[in-house]
């Protein structure tokens, strides 16, 4: 495949016109990646803002299949067997029991104490607080979006100003003009 010099050319030659622009689908990512992140963190940030803490312990595992596309070479299965922990702990009086959406590390077995964030309002809605993985996959997602999305503005009023100037001659080979 040959060089594609003439796209190159292109490009150089329409550097300003592509500038003017690039803010769309930087803006268009970052609400993605702010959706991505508003879906998958709500429950977690409430509780982590609002939550209360209190000890509980693994009383099981619930068997789930994750389901997947499956590949033309894979062995046949269409998912892949994962075990959720089922938590209980103990809340204003009553017990309560809750399956994990996250997975555990290898090490937690049956009766392994963990460590419970729920929302005092609502008990059935917790979590195991985990200090790293509590921020996962929400956090990433989120702080990528901010950053493209005050990109994508800066940009935006970057090509504003640049259509608001006028320009001081007429240059037949100048793209803005």
């Amino acid at each position: 495949m040959p060089f594609p010099q003439s796209q190159v050319e292109w490009m150089l030659a329409n550097r300003l016109k592509i500038l003017r622009y690039a803010f769309v689908p930087q803006f268009l990512v970052a609400v993605a990646l702010l959706s991505i992140a508003y879906f998958t963190g709500k429950t977690d940030v409430h509780l982590l803002l609002k939550g209360a803490r209190t000890r509980g312990k693994i009383v099981g595992f619930q068997r789930r299949e994750l389901h997947t596309h499956r590949n033309p070479s894979s062995n046949g299965m269409y998912g892949r067997i994962v075990y959720l922990p089922i938590v209980e702990f103990e809340a204003q009086g009553t017990i309560v029991r809750f399956e994990e959406p996250k997975l555990v590390s290898h090490g937690e077995n049956i009766g392994w104490p963990v460590a419970v964030l729920y929302d005092p309002g609502n008990v059935s809605l917790a979590m195991i607080d985990r200090p790293f993985w509590n921020w996962i996959p929400w956090a990433p997602a989120l702080a990528i979006g901010v950053l493209l999305a005050f990109v994508s503005l800066k940009g935006l009023f970057a090509s504003l100003a640049l259509s608001q100037r006028a320009p001081t001659f007429a240059n037949p080979h100048n793209p803005i003009n």
